[in-house]
């Protein structure tokens, strides 16, 4: 048998006894719990809903209310 192959074969031990280094230290596993409004409700598939739920929840100014409420009807017209 070759020296090379045959000091491999005697080292397998060694290769994974040397590989398992302990960690110095403890690392923390922790479960992060949504914030509040991100994951707490399904998501609504009716659009007049989300966008509802959208208005109240980012309150716009009543130029931007329009403008949401103008392109609803527009989406809402292509489907017809």
């Amino acid at each position: 048998m070759d020296s090379v192959l045959k000091g491999f074969l005697e080292s397998k031990k060694n290769l994974v006894v040397n590989t398992k280094i302990p960690a110095t230290k403890k690392q923390d596993t922790k479960v992060v719990k949504p914030e509040k409004g991100m994951m707490d409700a399904p998501v609504e598939h009716d659009e007049y809903r989300r966008f509802a739920s959208q208005v109240i929840k980012d309150l716009p100014s009543k130029k931007d209310l329009i403008e949401k409420i103008e392109l609803f009807i527009e989406a809402e017209e292509k489907k017809l």
